[in-house]
């Protein structure tokens, strides 16, 4: 029987537990000491000594031509879609992995967010990134080297002070989503699209030799190798590249506003829409039931307002709030409902104070009361401006009816319509914070954070009863997807979702937004109905009565 022998690449927290898996079960290996980026000529008189032997190299560069047989253990470059080097090695030796060295694994191929997405905690997260540096040689000195660098960083331009780049990298992981770092002979890229970056280094003559890449999935790092460029060279190849390679949207906000008109001002109220097929593709074709095609598709009318698509809409109130307009647009039911959308992208503010706020002030139509001393209210937005409106909500002491929000007037007439709900819009939302997810893997009945969101409380949460708030957010919260990071929060005001990824964010823009566009319309025709019949209520002895009951009566059956 042929004996086999593995050959130990560079020194990493992986490499470390692998050699610690074949100590503990007697299984031969050899291991030079070597660094990241380790050659397989450094084995050359091994591969010579031991042509008996089956010989499996762990992630040793191939840069001499290796024997017959010779094995490659490897998990980055074109081995990117391979299992991790110590889960092949297992899989080789017949060996279960227990929890520590399945996260080691998870570390090494897909770094922290794959660690979180297995349900390691905190502390064991912070532990294997710990072990990891320390099995790199990262000294205390370069963790302060790496401080220093993000001091003096051009925001996602990192400069590093340090050959050992991963202490900066665990140091921004919160920070940014994509990032460069470099110094005087190297470079990685981080969380950028990889086939871009690959595409860009070749532009720039670099050869496949030149470059490393993996880090699981699309959006790993690729690394061009030590002493490829030189100073110069580097700094210009930065300086050369989109950052906006990769713009990642943190949040989705939709807000809606249902309202009540009469059919004769149609036309005004869509005077400044132009009239569009809205687009059932296949999830909704399949997902929705035919009856709820027919009300949602067939029997309305839907709108668009092309003027504003990809306007910057600024909201401010602790700080400005950068957004997209992404769509918006106007659905006319033949219930005599409409509803108008704002279909808002954010892709600069990550933090979850700034999603909160962003939720609160833009869905105000009005303040809810008012400060006349000051005048000025705190529950609105200390002013909105999209493209050439600007809302600050000033008012004087004249004021003595609710004025609805120069944003909503320049796409409405507001004298023709009658909004259905109180003084502000519904609230859907989609927010991508796998740090926040994960802390709702432990307990999101206690976290204030959650209620916030759920509940819209852009300041603070207006529950100050721990009971009350155990039971409205119980209510509220759809916790089926819990453990893989995913939770939905319902209220009569919002429809909220909170992810570690963005799987959810294409249904959140299709499907439950018709859902609730069903809902709002359902609301809103419901409203309408009670306030003509307490209208025709009102006149009961009128001689038209029974022809205005009749028309109300025959609505309602259509509806």
């Amino acid at each position: 029987m042929t004996k086999t022998i593995f050959f130990l690449g560079g020194k990493d927290l992986e490499m470390l537990t692998i050699k610690e898996l074949f100590e503990a079960n007697n299984i031969d290996y050899i291991d030079k000491n070597l660094s990241w980026g380790a050659k397989l000529s450094s084995y050359k008189d091994e591969l010579k000594k031991y042509q008996d032997y089956t010989i499996y190299g762990i992630e040793l560069e191939q840069d001499i031509t290796p024997p017959p047989n010779y094995n490659e253990i490897d998990h980055h470059n074109q081995n990117s879609n391979r299992l991790s080097s110590i889960e092949q090695v297992a899989k080789i030796l017949d060996i279960k992995l227990n929890r520590y060295q399945k996260l080691v694994a998870l570390n090494d191929s897909g770094y922290i967010k794959a660690m979180r997405e297995f349900g390691a905690t905190k502390e064991e997260i912070k532990s294997i990134r710990a072990k990891d540096r320390l099995a790199q040689g990262v000294s205390k000195k370069d963790e302060e080297l790496a401080i220093q660098s993000l001091k003096e960083a051009d925001n996602n331009k990192i400069y590093s002070y340090t050959s050992h780049f991963s202490t900066i990298c665990d140091m921004v992981f919160e920070e940014y989503d994509s990032y460069i770092i470099y110094n005087d002979t190297k470079t990685l890229f981080y969380g950028y699209n990889q086939k871009d970056i690959i595409e860009y280094l070749k532009q720039k003559s670099l050869t496949k030799d030149n470059y490393y890449y993996g880090g699981g999935g699309d959006f790993g790092f690729v690394g061009v190798k030590d002493e490829v460029l030189d100073k110069t060279q580097i700094e210009n190849l930065i300086q050369g590249f989109d950052m906006d390679k990769k713009i990642k949207t943190y949040s989705y906000h939709i807000f809606m506003l249902p309202f009540s008109f009469d059919k004769e001002d149609k036309e005004e109220i869509t005077k400044s829409f132009e009239q569009e097929d809205y687009w059932v593709d296949y999830n909704q074709e399949a997902y929705f039931h035919d009856f709820f095609k027919d009300s949602l598709f067939k029997n309305t009318e839907y709108y668009e307002n092309k003027n504003y698509k990809n306007t910057t809409l600024i909201i401010k109130k602790s700080q400005e709030y950068h957004l997209i307009v992404e769509n918006i647009n106007l659905r006319l039911f033949d219930t005599d409902i409409g509803i108008l959308s704002f279909n808002i992208k954010n892709t600069k503010h990550k933090d979850t104070k700034s999603i909160l706020e962003i939720n609160d002030y833009f869905r105000r139509l009005y303040p809810e009361y008012l400060d006349y001393k000051n005048k000025k209210s705190a529950l609105v937005a200390d002013y909105i401006k999209l493209g050439d409106i600007i809302e600050n909500f000033k008012f004087d002491e004249k004021l003595t009816k609710p004025t609805i929000s120069k944003i909503i007037q320049k796409f409405l007439p507001i004298n023709k319509i009658k909004p259905s709900i109180d003084d502000r819009m519904f609230v859907i939302s989609f927010y991508q914070n796998s740090a926040f997810a994960d802390e709702l893997k432990q307990d999101y009945i206690q976290n204030n954070r959650w209620y916030e969101y759920v509940f819209v409380d852009g300041n603070t949460k207006t529950v100050q009863s721990s009971d009350m708030q155990k039971e409205l957010i119980t209510n509220a919260t759809y916790p089926r997807w819990q453990n893989y990071g995913t939770m939905y929060g319902i209220s009569k005001y919002s429809f909220v979702c909170l992810a570690n990824s963005n799987f959810a964010l294409e249904h959140i823009q299709t499907i439950y937004y018709n859902i609730f566009s069903l809902l709002l319309m359902v609301r809103a025709t419901l409203l309408s109905f009670s306030k003509e019949v307490s209208a025709i209520a009102n006149k009961i002895d009128d001689k038209n009565m029974a022809i205005n009951v009749n028309n109300l009566y025959k609505r309602y059956i259509k509806f």
